[in-house]
């Protein structure tokens, strides 16, 4: 399905005529080369005849087309031979660029490291944090149940806001789809049995240097409602308080979300929609969840090292990516019996076509950073 905004650029009927004619012939394909988050990829295919090319995708909320190109192949990455060429690199990326690579505790790389910038979904571990939290203490367990209803259903990434309601899975699979596939609706069931202020506690005991800046805690239901929902709705929130805000997240929450995917299209976060962290308080909250020594959360953390991306020699590599439109996140924390290595980066552009172009260079340089670092 192609999203509207792109329809008027593009015409379906111009695009099947594209697939058509120009990619159909030669199928079929294989993929030489992959790097992408759950709302945007860029693949090298190779047909049965013909030269090799690019094919980008990005789609919206609802899995909708907003971009798509095809073009020559990119011309091969050309590793970077230092961390202070992997710096220079990053501060070429557009937008708003975030870095931070620490060797154990010793800085190598650091870009605006204390800056607040938007997370996407990188958010969501701290609500992972929140859940060992509540293990440890005794008043949760990752086998407890979770049932959707269909209040809880947010917008995809995911795959839970498509399950029938009345949908059972454990904390333990909630999870581990949260950080794994980024779901958003497992998330916001997790948040919903911790309570808003137990996952605001975790934020201040993980290490963030601002945790006023995550009070109230979102959803994700509740951030597509006041980024992209009715303008009325957007307008108390920006005229309210910390306690008014509180009592309207309350009303969103208690009816199904109203936001169509199609509408998630323009970037929201320079309004202050998103989760806010800098690239040392994401590696805080990594070190935090390592420290938990609970073998469901590395386990968790180490089942996506990230889709695409070569972790090199690392054997255990904990993970969480994020994107939304115009940002694009990225932690790594990774360890071997020598030593342990934190990567984080951050882009962010109100161009969300600028960060989706740049999305190969940036996990080119995430790989040359974790090379670099060991």
């Amino acid at each position: 399905m192609l999203d509207e905004n792109f329809q008027k650029q593009v015409p379906a009927a111009q695009v099947s005529e594209m697939v058509n004619r120009q990619i159909r012939p030669a199928a079929p394909f294989t993929v030489t080369a992959y790097t992408g988050t759950e709302t945007q990829a860029r693949a090298t295919l190779a047909g049965a005849f013909g030269d090799p090319f690019d094919l980008t995708l990005a789609i919206d909320s609802a899995g909708r087309i907003t971009t798509m190109l095809l073009g020559p192949v990119a011309p091969a990455w050309e590793p970077s031979t230092s961390l202070d060429e992997v710096q220079q690199r990053l501060r070429e990326l557009p937008g708003q660029v975030s870095a931070l690579v620490l060797r154990a505790d010793e800085t190598v790389v650091s870009i605006d490291a204390e800056r607040a910038a938007p997370l996407a979904s990188v958010f969501k571990l701290y609500v992972l944090l929140a859940v060992a939290d509540a293990v440890a203490s005794g008043d949760l367990s990752w086998n407890d149940t979770l049932v959707l209803v269909d209040a809880d259903r947010s917008l995809p990434s995911g795959e839970l806001q498509d399950a029938p309601t009345g949908t059972e899975v454990s904390v333990r699979e909630a999870a581990s789809a949260m950080i794994r596939i980024s779901d958003n609706t497992a998330t916001d069931l997790l948040i919903g049995r911790l309570g808003r202020e137990r996952v605001e506690a975790t934020v201040a005991r993980s290490g963030h240097a601002d945790p006023a800046a995550l009070r109230p805690f979102v959803s994700t239901k509740e951030l597509f409602t006041l980024g992209w929902g009715d303008p009325a709705v957007r307008a108390e929130w920006a005229a309210a308080d910390e306690a008014g805000r509180r009592a309207l997240l309350d009303r969103i929450d208690a009816a199904p979300l109203a936001v169509e995917g199609e509408r998630v299209v323009a970037p929201a976060w320079q309004d202050g929609f998103d989760w806010f962290a800098s690239a040392r308080d994401v590696a805080a909250v990594h070190r935090a969840l390592q420290q938990t020594q609970d073998a469901e959360v590395l386990g968790i953390l180490s089942e996506n090292p990230g889709q695409g991306l070569d972790v090199g020699t690392w054997p255990y590599v904990a993970f969480k990516g994020g994107s939304s439109r115009g940002v694009l996140t990225g932690s790594w924390l990774v360890r071997d019996d020598a030593g342990e290595a934190t990567v984080v980066l951050m882009m962010a552009d109100t161009d969300a076509a600028a960060v989706s172009g740049a999305m190969p260079d940036f996990f080119h340089l995430a790989e040359d950073a974790l090379r670099l670092a060991h």
